[in-house]
């Protein structure tokens, strides 16, 4: 039986169940290609050396040390709602650790100042936040103009063979590792929250209304998972001049 799906009224708890064996799980169930995902959300930052990064959804902190790994002197936020999740990341830090902070909060409402962030990158989260649009938002407001938002997400294939091939396997064999290894129900999950996240040119949509532009996707491994990127333009730069303030 599928897991009822309340985005935000479970996630939270499912996510402190599994933390323990997350990064586990992650290598096993994507046949380490999950590490390939996450760089190729670094790269589409586009970062300066210096930047200051927001990752949202943390979770284990993985995206944020291969932000951090990108540059010596690019600063990293993790914010995630899980409190398991996070100290499951804080042992990884190692080295990075003097540039990596860790926060608790919700991506409705980041616990960060507006246009603090040069980058912001959400993999494998933004399907599990209730009020998607507020997020957006959040994303749009601590990012300084022309600074880029990128969205690593789950999505339906679209070629029928592997979108069948792949159905089967989230539906039956990922729940059974996972009820083995960790927790049954989590990843029961996975396919359900799949199934009822916007299109790609829906998301797509949803990024323009919160105000982002420039928005495209990239689908990667035959659109089992796809990238969305979007700038927030950098005309934010400017005042926006009355009538009367405009040059004649």
């Amino acid at each position: 039986m599928a897991i009822d799906y309340r985005p935000g009224q479970t996630t939270r708890h499912l996510f402190d169940r599994i933390a323990p064996r997350y990064d586990l799980l992650n290598r096993l169930l994507s046949f380490g290609i999950d590490r390939r995902w996450r760089r190729a959300a670094v790269q589409a930052l586009a970062l300066p050396a210096d930047a200051r990064v927001l990752d949202a959804a943390t979770g284990t902190g993985d995206v944020a040390l291969t932000v951090a790994a990108a540059h010596p002197r690019i600063q990293v936020v993790g914010v995630d709602l899980s409190a398991n999740m996070l100290h499951a990341a804080r042992p990884k830090l190692g080295p990075a650790r003097g540039r990596i902070s860790l926060v608790q909060g919700s991506c409705e409402s980041l616990p960060l100042a507006a246009a603090v962030c040069d980058g912001a990158v959400i993999a494998f989260g933004i399907r599990n936040v209730i009020e998607r649009e507020a997020a957006l938002k959040e994303f749009y407001r601590v990012l300084k103009p022309g600074g880029r938002l990128v969205v690593l997400e789950f999505s339906r294939p679209t070629r029928p063979l592997l979108a069948g091939l792949y159905r089967c396997y989230s539906r039956h064999v990922l729940p059974r590792i996972g009820s083995l290894l960790s927790d049954g129900a989590a990843y029961r999950y996975l396919p359900d929250s799949v199934d009822v996240f916007p299109t790609r040119q829906a998301f797509l949509a949803m990024m323009q209304a919160a105000g982002f532009r420039q928005v495209r996707h990239h689908d990667l491994t035959g659109g089992i998972v796809t990238l969305y990127c979007g700038a927030r333009p950098v005309s934010d730069l400017c005042p926006r001049l009355s009538d009367s303030d405009r040059p004649a």
